[in-house]
């Protein structure tokens, strides 16, 4: 019983612990947001930005991706720095995306596949 309660622990409090790195995290990465470059697909690679080590950072139109979690058998995720509109899914792909709200041009984003 003691181990599941410390499961349930840990794993209610992973959020609050990326809510704070987030916090250490969001000047940094606006900074890398603005200059950030469309991806071609040939350059990703991880980047320490602030307390996060993204396996990727690319500009697709007005959005950038922060890209976390994109191994094996884990759909991509991370965040969105959106400054001109609320991002919304591109239905005409095989991708389900969604977009939560963190604060100010910042969303959370996932895939699914």
């Amino acid at each position: 019983m003691l181990l599941i309660g410390a499961a349930l622990v840990s794993s209610s409090s992973c959020g609050f612990v990326d809510e704070k790195r987030f916090a250490r995290s969001v000047d940094s990465m606006e900074k890398a947001a603005r200059i950030a470059e469309p991806s071609d697909g040939t350059r990703e690679r991880p980047q320490e930005i602030g307390s996060f080590t993204f396996d990727d950072v690319h500009r697709e139109g007005d959005l950038v991706y922060f890209k976390l979690g994109d191994h094996s058998g884990v759909d991509p995720y991370g965040y969105v720095w959106s400054p001109k509109r609320r991002p919304i899914d591109d239905a005409e792909d095989a991708v389900a995306s969604s977009f939560e709200h963190v604060q100010g041009h910042w969303y959370r984003w996932s895939d699914s596949y």
